[in-house]
């Protein structure tokens, strides 16, 4: 637990980035996923943009386990996760 501490304390610009990204992935992209599948249009949106943000996130969990570091890995899987299932919705709805 003190190893976890002071990794915090030593990386104190990664806990503020860590903390928003994960808004940006527990409230952002969510959002995004939900307002598709309630209006059944993914018309709005922009594939290519998803699509690279899918692609750069996991090349970015790939980097971050390498360096076995949990402020890059973590909110790369959400937005693996979640930008993953807009482009399956604009499939499912375009």
């Amino acid at each position: 637990m003190n190893g976890m501490i002071s990794y915090i304390k030593a990386n104190r610009l990664g806990v503020v980035t860590i903390t928003f990204s994960l808004l940006y992935m527990f409230l952002g992209l969510p959002a995004q996923v939900w307002k598709i599948w309630v209006t059944q249009s993914a018309a709005d949106i922009s594939p290519l943009a998803f699509g690279l943000l899918a692609i750069q996130s996991v090349f970015w969990v790939l980097y971050g386990l390498q360096k076995k570091d949990w402020f890059i890995v973590i909110p790369n899987v959400l937005a693996t996760l979640f930008s993953s299932m807009i482009i399956v919705e604009y499939f499912m709805f375009k």
